[in-house]
């Protein structure tokens, strides 16, 4: 399916919406005061949290897969995490896992050229934002489960700041601020679109092999909720 193209009046409209919101991401999606979302007043699971789900399993059993050298102890801690986290985000669990399958290939200690660092490949200032914001600050930031909060939370905002799945993931792809330029411009590069694409394919794969209820991502969102007056 050719993936749809951000341009003429649809774009135009988008980057309407979209460039009142610019100013709201210097660097990466700063944001002064806001009313909290959902996953940011969730439970982690980092602090022993019990999840009743049964996503639970299925995600335990393929971070097993995936994560053989993750003892069963820590592999228990992360599934609940993600699913946690996840719900409490609104996302599939299956997205995040998919995420951490392009971003990392499921290695923990994975450090890109540019210093995005863990399972869900965020930079340093992203990582400790996030964790600044759920209150836990001081967790190791090489924990996985860590990575893991950030990056679901980090994702949440980009869903509630872009208002579709496919654009928001070519954020936290290529920041925020780059897609917002395009917004603007009316189009954003097909190049960019490889990149959904590939996390869409991983996240349909795992739904069949893992299966579980899926979660809503992105149900109707408005577009840039994120105030005009943050810093």
């Amino acid at each position: 399916m050719t993936p749809p193209r951000l341009h003429g009046l649809v774009g135009a409209a988008i980057a309407v919406g979209l460039a009142a919101a610019a100013v709201a991401f210097p660097g990466e999606l700063e944001e002064g005061a806001r009313q909290l979302l959902p996953a940011e007043r969730g439970p982690t699971c980092l602090l022993g949290c019990d999840v009743v789900s049964p996503a639970i399993t299925g995600i335990e059993r393929q971070l097993g897969a995936e994560m053989p050298a993750l003892g069963a102890d820590r592999r228990g801690v992360l599934a609940r995490t993600i699913v946690a986290e996840a719900q409490a985000a609104r996302i599939d669990p299956l997205l995040v896992l998919a995420l951490i399958e392009v971003e990392s290939s499921f290695d923990p200690r994975a450090l890109s050229g540019a210093g995005a660092r863990g399972l869900m490949q965020l930079r340093e200032p992203t990582l400790r934002r996030e964790l600044q914001r759920a209150g836990l600050l001081h967790l190791d930031l090489h924990d996985p489960a860590a990575n893991v909060v950030a990056g679901v939370r980090y994702l949440r905002r980009l869903l509630d700041a872009f208002g579709r799945e496919e654009v928001a993931l070519m954020a936290y792809n290529a920041g925020p601020n780059r897609i917002l330029g395009y917004l603007r411009e009316g189009e954003i590069p097909a190049r960019f679109h490889a990149y959904p694409r590939r996390v869409q394919a991983m996240h349909r794969k795992l739904r069949r092999s893992v299966g579980g209820p899926a979660v809503a991502s992105a149900a109707p969102l408005a577009i840039a909720r994120v105030p005009t007056g943050a810093q």
